[in-house]
């Protein structure tokens, strides 16, 4: 599973831009992020469809990077948040994003975006 970052002028349609161009392809998204940084927006988005989504936004000639992420489900608890990212952490992994994808019968499914995959993935799979 993949994050998609887009990088679009900071203007008044530019996220619904993009939501058409991933519409137009069928596309279902999974989690969607912006953020203004230096006057440029960023949009970060997961979907159902990592390729479609990279053909997508090619064919729409937008500007952007992409990045493997890592899904990974909690129980509804207080300190579970706090243990997971102190054990990555202690690992020296830096958790550069993370999307919460879905919440339902006391478990969260989150997606992270770290520096280190295979350390993460050491105790996130």
């Amino acid at each position: 599973m993949r994050q998609f970052e887009v990088v679009v002028e900071n203007r008044v349609g530019a996220l619904a831009d993009v939501c058409e161009v991933l519409a137009k392809a069928k596309l279902q998204l999974r989690g969607v992020s912006t953020e203004l940084k230096d006057g440029i927006g960023i949009i970060r988005v997961i979907t159902d469809d990592d390729e479609l989504t990279r053909n997508a936004l090619q064919n729409a000639n937008l500007d952007f990077s992409e990045y493997e992420i890592v899904k990974v489900k909690l129980r509804d608890k207080t300190d579970e948040m706090s243990r997971l990212t102190r054990a990555l952490a202690n690992l020296n992994v830096d958790v550069e994003g993370v999307f919460l994808m879905d919440r339902k019968d006391g478990i969260s499914e989150l997606a992270f975006k770290v520096n280190d995959l295979k350390k993460a993935k050491s105790i996130l799979d």
